[in-house]
């Protein structure tokens, strides 16, 4: 399957993926020599991979550990491999640099995600329930 490295002229197609992957997110990154792509036949991005390398990863041994940011595949191109080829690709980048392990993350609401990354060989390895407190401001009633 044709998976290359992100291109500049991809930003604006896959900018639009992320949008549609991450919608509450605002900012995304645009990193090509961290994003591949799957290309379409007839040309521009139908799917991307990014990643970046991260200090440590919850959950991984090593440091800095590669991290899968997320990956996309349009509606249209699913159930076709073109996930698993865009994740072979990070894998690859990781183990060309010395790196033994990926690590990926997806919360516990994605059932999809959930199913998908052991299929993909990644292993659970923790699970963490984060909680905030709002705190008003000093000298206000909190009520």
């Amino acid at each position: 399957m044709p998976v290359r490295p992100a291109r500049a002229e991809d930003r604006d197609e896959v900018l639009a993926m992320m949008a549609r992957l991450w919608p509450e997110g605002e900012d995304f990154p645009f990193v090509p020599e961290l994003l591949f792509v799957w290309e379409r036949p007839e040309g521009g991005p139908g799917g991307f991979a990014s990643f970046s390398v991260r200090p440590f990863v919850d959950g991984c041994d090593s440091m800095p550990c590669p991290h899968l940011e997320g990956w996309w595949v349009e509606p249209d191109l699913r159930r076709q491999g073109i996930g698993t080829a865009l994740v072979a690709a990070v894998e690859q980048w990781a183990r060309e640099r010395g790196f033994t392990e990926l690590g990926s993350d997806t919360e516990l609401t994605n059932g999809l995600s959930l199913a998908v990354h052991p299929r993909l060989g990644f292993e659970p390895t923790e699970q963490i329930q984060y909680f905030r407190k709002r705190l008003s401001p000093e000298g206000e009633d909190a009520g």
